[in-house]
């Protein structure tokens, strides 16, 4: 979980005016601060967070500059390097498309005297945001290292789904989030280097049985490449997609957030918990908001907060994506191919109209275009964003094995009545573990509307919880952040 920073400005900046940038980017990368000076107006800096390999890459002098955030599992099949940094370089610098063939995430910058450099992975699992105007460029992976170089200003974004949805919007005047999978070129959108849009293929039909067995497959091999050769955490909930990674990857050590009266099965989990109250919820609510710049887009992000603050080691891993791919929220159980409209409490309200664009891609098939949606509003737009920002507050790298690009691509192909209802998984944790999956648990429960009291902001209850939680939502990030 390195941090990224790249500015371009026509007046030539003082080192002292990137320091309070620099300064918040180092909870990311608490190793190394690499900076290169291209030209007086191009700065670009990494914070490091150092997992693999050697740092002798850092270390050597370059006339280029170029910072990146994530981790290419598969490095070493492209060649003798030391480890992903090195081939990420190389391959910005000479064929930025080579990107789509790697195995991870990515998010990069360079800068060379004739040009600047921007992309971000494909399934959106990693982040940069961007201000862009004739006097002054700015690229981060953190929102709050951008507001560092303007005067920031609020836009309203509406609250439109179940969670707080930003595909490619900031509240904040003047910043976007780059397009996953998207090459920018001093400052403007260029070609695709990959996207999820290209993932979704007609392949032939195979049996269950084949199905499985190409899962499994799968599965093993994406767990040896994203496997930890040093020790790691894994935030465990209790329920399938946790348990599955905790059974395929023993040894690692679970953190577990239980906010108390909320969730049953935490509650009856053995291993130590994180114990959280309706008003420490609220502290921890605040802290997030005050240090991230951002809305709490879900209330599970106060436990995403405090999963990566307790884990011990630096990398955690998650079940991020596993509903969205697989089927497996209870709204998915019933669909009908035949629908017209979305059936998703994530994606109720399509205002980035992609609706039609997913049932076209499945060729008029609601169910599958329903998963998709899920997939986009719920991980890229709240998710998959806010686990690397609140990992990086903390120095984590969140690892996602559902999100490996060759799991998605499998699972966006995929029969619907052999993936609905997690079945594939729900196959693999009985043949690792013994044990069949039949405690579900209750969701990732937090006090949000029970921390009313202690955040500080007058709402009207309107009778629906969610309807409330919005209004709460809204109000503390507008109020703590204006502050």
């Amino acid at each position: 979980m390195c941090g990224v920073l790249l500015v371009r400005s026509v007046q030539a900046m003082p080192q002292q005016r990137h320091e309070p940038a620099l300064e918040i980017l180092r909870r990311r990368g608490p190793d190394l601060t690499v900076q290169c000076w291209v030209t007086p107006g191009v700065f670009v800096a990494q914070t490091v967070l150092h997992i693999t390999g050697t740092d002798q890459f850092y270390h050597s002098e370059k006339s280029k500059g170029f910072a990146y955030n994530g981790e290419i599992y598969d490095y070493r099949w492209y060649g003798n390097y030391d480890n992903d940094v090195e081939l990420a370089f190389h391959a910005a610098h000479a064929r930025p498309r080579n990107f789509q063939h790697f195995e991870g995430t990515w998010a990069w910058v360079y800068a060379d005297q004739d040009q600047l450099l921007w992309a971000s992975d494909p399934q959106g699992e990693k982040s940069l945001y961007m201000y862009h105007s004739l006097d002054l460029t700015v690229v981060s992976s953190d929102v709050a290292a951008v507001l560092c170089y303007i005067d920031p200003k609020i836009d309203p974004v509406p609250y439109q789904n179940k969670c707080w949805t930003m595909i490619d919007q900031t509240p904040w005047s003047g910043i976007v989030r780059c397009e996953p999978g998207r090459l920018y070129r001093d400052g403007k959108p260029a070609e695709l280097i990959d996207s999820v849009w290209q993932w979704v293929t007609d392949t032939n039909l195979c049996s269950e049985q084949q199905v499985q067995e190409q899962f499994e497959w799968l599965w093993d091999r994406n767990i040896g490449l994203i496997r930890s050769q040093q020790p790691a955490n894994i935030s465990f909930s209790g329920g399938l997609d946790s348990s599955v990674i905790a059974a395929s990857m023993p040894g690692l050590e679970p953190v577990t957030v239980d906010a108390v009266g909320k969730d049953p099965v935490v509650t009856q989990l053995r291993n130590a918990k994180i114990s959280v109250d309706p008003e420490s919820w609220a502290h921890y609510y605040r802290t997030m908001i005050e240090h991230t710049r951002m809305p709490a887009q879900s209330w599970s992000f106060v436990g995403k907060w405090l999963v990566a603050q307790h884990s011990q080691h630096r990398i955690v891993y998650t079940g991020l994506a596993a509903d969205e791919l697989f089927g497996g929220y209870a709204h998915h159980q019933n669909l009908n191919a035949a629908d017209i409209w979305i059936a998703s409490p994530y994606c109720e309200h399509d205002h980035n109209n992609l609706w039609h664009r997913c049932l076209d891609l499945y060729h008029g098939d609601a169910r599958q275009a329903t998963l998709l949606m899920d997939y986009w509003y719920q991980v890229v737009g709240v998710d998959a964003p806010g686990l690397d920002r609140l990992g990086g507050l903390w120095g984590k790298e969140t690892r996602n094995p559902f999100m490996m690009p060759s799991m998605i691509k499998f699972a966006l192909n995929l029969p619907w009545d052999v993936k609905v209802n997690k079945q594939l998984i729900r196959r693999l944790y009985k043949k690792i573990s013994g044990q069949d999956y039949v405690q579900p648990k209750m969701g990732f429960a937090g006090h949000a509307n029970d921390s009313a009291p202690w955040l500080g902001v007058n709402t009207v209850s309107t009778g629906n919880r969610y309807r409330d939680w919005q209004q709460i939502a809204q109000q503390t990030f507008y109020e703590y952040c204006q502050a």
